[in-house]
């Protein structure tokens, strides 16, 4: 299954970027996707589910949604 990418505000008002699933900030390029604005995670989130950035903490695998489950869906 492919993951899935959410955004939640902390305690300043700023923004994260995480995986739904784990529930870890993403990492790109070895910095969080945290302390961000609204419309910053928002684009962040764009890019990941492109693929035009790549987290450093989620295993392809699971981007790609490779293997597929064992019901092939």
């Amino acid at each position: 299954m492919p993951t899935v990418y959410d955004k939640r505000q902390d305690p300043e008002g700023l923004w994260e970027v995480y995986d739904s699933e784990s529930d870890e900030a993403v990492v790109v390029d070895g910095l969080p996707l945290s302390g961000l604005d609204k419309s910053e995670a928002d684009e962040a989130i764009e890019k990941l589910n492109r693929g035009d950035l790549t987290s450093d903490n989620i295993p392809e695998t699971v981007r790609s949604g490779w293997p597929p489950t064992k019901d092939g869906l």
